[in-house]
């Protein structure tokens, strides 16, 4: 082969590499960078406890999740630092549905979610103490959790329509990313679950290009969610001046 078509050839096998790199490691921990940055924008404009508690753990999470892909690069296992942080998230963001809510019953449904979360975790972390095994499962129960939460928001949202415009409120734009990532990755973290405990004895180079690539789509989607959200704090702040 001319030495010329090698090179481009290797070029192109490294950039390739390097997208996949991006999309399957680092576009995880930049995602949640953009939802820091967005909720900070609110803590500033709002001053509201639920958002200041969302803030928090997206920068918590943005400074984890940033570790674990550092950690990807060095091949060690970074499946304890999603366990650690699956708890973190249940709180804040079912704490985030309760406030935003307005009738008993709904935030009754919250609370029952947040308690059969909890109960989980402590039953698969802390009883079993399965930290090294990412907990794909916890993580789809978590989705289905505020995928139903997203719903019960917008039939509240259509009982109390009113002449304020919807994008011109915060928790629209937030929740609505929620319910595109969370019902998403619903699927995503059943069928991780489902390929990791089957390949744990062979766990071959095409089966770990098969998970890279599905983790890839999980990470797409987290990212479009955060950048509807990011956008969303943008506008509310724009047209609310």
């Amino acid at each position: 082969m001319p030495l010329p078509a090698l090179y481009g050839e290797k070029c192109e096998s490294i950039l390739k590499t390097m997208f996949r790199n991006f999309v399957a490691i680092l576009l995880e921990p930049l995602s949640y960078v953009l939802f820091s940055i967005a909720l900070l924008l609110r803590t500033i404009i709002e001053k509201q406890v639920k958002v200041k508690v969302l803030f928090i753990y997206y920068l918590l999470a943005a400074l984890g999740f940033g570790y674990a892909s550092w950690l990807v690069f060095k091949n060690e296992n970074n499946n304890w630092i999603y366990n650690l942080l699956y708890l973190p998230g249940v709180v804040a963001i079912c704490y985030y549905f309760h406030e935003t809510f307005y009738s008993r019953r709904n935030k009754a449904i919250v609370n029952f979610f947040i308690t059969l979360n909890i109960i989980y975790f402590v039953v698969r972390m802390i009883v079993f103490g399965k930290l090294v095994i990412l907990d794909s499962f916890g993580y789809s129960l978590l989705s289905i959790s505020v995928s139903f939460l997203s719903f019960v928001y917008f039939y509240q949202l259509l009982r109390h329509v009113n002449e304020f415009k919807v994008w011109a409120n915060f928790d629209f734009w937030l929740i609505s990313s929620y319910l595109l990532y969370f019902l998403g990755s619903f699927f995503i973290f059943l069928l991780y679950s489902n390929l990791t405990y089957n390949i744990l004895d062979t766990y071959t180079y095409e089966q770990r290009s098969l998970l890279s690539v599905l983790w890839g789509v999980h990470n797409v989607l987290l990212f479009l969610s955060s950048v509807i959200t990011l956008v969303g704090s943008l506008w509310v702040a724009y047209h609310n001046r």
